[in-house]
């Protein structure tokens, strides 16, 4: 496993769809894809492709997606994935009750070992440099522990995607979690829950 330390800054739509495309095609166990907006686009079909790749070779692929933020996108849209063997979940199904509690984290973690986080959504309008094409944000590559503990943080939201269980699970705080050694790395978690929560920084999924 490398270092706790071991990063990559991701500084335009490009790189980061680039490495999070190589992080895929070299998963070999597992493979967590968590969006606030995913679309029926090239790039999301792109990505669809490599999710099929990585299942037929054997991995285990599981995708949460938050049903507003990706509301345009069709269901049939991940029968493929869904044929094959994938798991895939739509965060907080509409309801007027809870129409506020949304999921605008936007995750990849291979084996558990591999993670990128950050702003870019799949779409279209993440594609590009952020100044002569795109729009612009940052992720960030992390390797080792971290990559272990946001495995863990998507394993939670994934059980509870559908709203069945109490509210008082639902609706927990996400509190900050020290991984490694405060002065190192710090890894706050935020998500849907009651009260303030941490905003997300880095490491920390968005």
């Amino acid at each position: 496993m490398a270092a706790s330390g071991a990063f990559e800054w991701l500084t335009t739509g490009d790189q980061a769809f680039a490495v999070g495309a190589a992080a895929i095609e070299g998963a070999q166990r597992s493979i967590r894809l968590e969006a606030y907006t995913y679309t029926d686009s090239e790039l999301g079909l792109r990505l669809l492709g490599r999710l099929l790749e990585a299942r037929h070779r054997g991995v285990r692929v599981r995708v949460l997606i938050d049903a507003v933020g990706s509301v345009e996108l069709p269901q049939s849209f991940w029968e493929p994935l869904l044929a094959a063997g994938g798991e895939v979940r739509w965060f907080n199904p509409l309801s007027l009750e809870r129409f506020a509690v949304r999921d605008h984290r936007k995750l990849l973690v291979c084996d558990e070992r591999v993670a990128l986080i950050g702003g870019f959504n799949v779409a279209p309008e993440y594609q590009g440099d952020g100044v002569t094409r795109g729009w612009r944000d940052l992720g960030l590559r992390v390797e080792g522990e971290l990559a272990a503990e946001l495995a863990v943080s998507f394993d939670d939201l994934f059980a509870r995607a559908d709203f069945r269980h109490r509210p008082i699970l639902r609706l927990r705080r996400f509190a900050a979690k020290k991984t490694v050694p405060a002065h190192e790395w710090q890894l706050l978690l935020s998500g849907p829950g009651r009260g303030s929560r941490h905003r997300p920084g880095i490491p920390g999924p968005r």
